[in-house]
C-alpha cells in the first residue's frame, strides 16, 4: 500500500442552514398530518358507523373517494404540492412561484409523462391574504384545479382552531385556511378567486368537515 493511499483525508462536514432545517421540521410535521386524513379517507365508509358521504357536506362539497381516479390521484398529488409550498412559506416567509416548484419537479406543478390527464399550465396569484394556486389543462375535457389558502388577516387575534384537513398552522403561528377545489371547463381566471363555489368549483376532501 503506498504512502498516498494510507494518507488520511480530511473532509468538512457542515450542518444544515437554519432555512433549510426549519423546511425538513415542515414537511415531517405535514406528512404525518396528510398521513392521517389519507387512512381516515380510506377508511371513511365505516368511519363513525356512518357514510361519510351523508355527513355535513354542502352541495358545492364532496369526497375525493366520489370523484374518478385521475381526480383521486390529482388531488394525492396537491397535498403533496401543498406540503412543499408551505415549507418554503415558513422558511422563506413568501409562496414559492409554480414554476419553481415545476422545476425541482415537485408534483402536480411538474409535467408528469403517465399522467393521462395531460399536462397543466400552473399559475400563482396572491392578492393580500388570499393565495391562489390555479392550474389549466392543455387537454380538453380535463378539469381545472385550484389551490386556495387564506393566511390570516393582519391584525386578527389568533386562531384557535385545531389543525386538521383544512387548517394548516406555519411554524410562525399562523393559522392557515387550505381548500382543494375541481371544476370542469373553467375558464380562464380574471383575477383571484376568493369564492370558488360561487363560480362553479366543487371542494374536494379526504375526510370531510367535522
Amino acid at each position: 500500500m503506498t504512502s498516498a493511499a494510507m494518507a488520511m483525508r480530511r473532509v468538512e462536514i457542515r450542518p444544515p442552514s437554519a432555512r433549510a432545517e426549519l423546511a425538513n421540521v415542515v414537511r415531517f410535521s405535514m406528512v404525518i398530518v396528510i398521513g392521517v386524513w389519507m387512512v381516515l379517507a380510506a377508511d371513511s365508509a365505516t368511519f363513525g358507523g356512518k357514510p361519510a358521504t351523508t355527513r355535513h357536506l354542502l352541495p358545492f362539497q364532496t369526497l375525493i373517494q366520489n370523484r374518478p381516479p385521475l381526480e383521486q390521484r390529482m388531488f394525492r398529488a396537491f397535498q403533496e404540492g401543498l406540503l412543499e409550498a408551505e415549507a418554503r412559506r415558513s422558511a422563506d416567509g413568501r409562496w414559492p412561484d409554480a414554476a419553481a416548484l415545476a422545476a425541482e419537479g415537485i408534483p402536480p406543478f411538474a409535467i408528469d409523462p403517465t399522467d393521462k390527464a395531460g399536462p397543466y399550465d400552473w399559475r400563482l396569484i396572491v392578492n393580500g391574504a388570499i393565495v391562489n394556486y390555479i392550474g389549466r389543462p392543455r387537454v380538453p375535457g380535463a378539469p381545472a384545479w385550484l389551490l386556495l389558502v387564506q393566511e390570516p388577516e393582519p391584525g386578527a387575534p389568533p386562531d384557535q382552531a385545531r389543525e386538521d384537513e383544512e387548517h394548516h398552522r406555519l411554524l410562525n403561528g399562523d393559522m392557515l385556511h387550505v381548500s382543494t377545489w375541481v371544476r370542469a371547463d373553467a375558464p380562464a381566471p380574471q383575477g383571484t378567486i376568493r369564492a370558488p363555489q360561487a363560480e362553479g368549483w366543487t371542494q374536494l376532501y379526504a375526510v370531510g368537515p367535522r
